[in-house]
C-alpha cells in the first residue's frame, strides 16, 4: 500500500496525474465554450472579429516537455510561448466588418461539447476503477 501511495505521489509531482490532466482539460473546454459563446453573441456587432483559444496541446506544451537549451551558438533556439486566446483570421467579413460565421461557430461549439462529454466519461470511468479496486462499487 505504501508503494502505491509513493507511486501516486511520484505521478502527481512529475506532472502526469491523470485526474489533474482531466481537470485542466475540462477547464480549457469551459474557457473555449465561453469564448465561442461570446462570438455567437456578437454575431451582429459591427467590426467584431471572432476569437478562439489556443489548442489544448499548446497549453500543455510548457508543462509536459523539457525545455531545449542552446549549448552552442549554432544550435537552434527552443520554441516560444503560445498565447492563451487569439483572434481567428481568414474569415469572410460582412459589410459592417463583422467576421463571425455562425455555421463555423456552431460547429466549434458542437465539437467542444463532444470533447466535454468524452472527458467527463473518461474521468467517470477512471474513478470507477478506483471504486472497484477499493471494493466500494455498487
Amino acid at each position: 500500500m505504501l508503494e502505491a501511495l509513493s507511486s501516486q505521489t511520484a505521478l502527481t509531482h512529475s506532472g502526469t496525474d491523470l485526474l489533474s490532466l482531466a481537470e485542466r482539460r475540462l477547464q480549457w473546454l469551459e474557457s473555449r465554450q465561453s469564448v465561442l459563446a461570446g462570438n455567437v453573441a456578437n454575431a451582429n456587432t459591427p467590426g467584431y472579429v471572432s476569437k478562439d483559444v489556443a489548442p489544448f496541446a499548446g497549453v500543455l506544451q510548457n508543462q509536459m516537455t523539457m525545455a531545449l537549451v542552446q549549448t552552442e551558438p549554432g544550435h537552434m533556439a527552443g520554441p516560444g510561448n503560445t498565447a492563451v486566446a487569439r483572434k481567428t483570421t481568414g474569415g469572410n467579413t460582412s459589410i459592417d466588418g463583422n467576421e463571425v460565421r455562425l455555421e463555423d461557430e456552431l460547429g466549434k461549439i458542437a465539437d467542444t461539447n463532444d470533447q466535454q462529454r468524452f472527458a467527463t466519461t473518461v474521468y467517470t470511468r477512471y474513478m470507477g476503477l478506483f471504486s472497484t479496486a477499493l471494493g466500494t462499487s455498487s
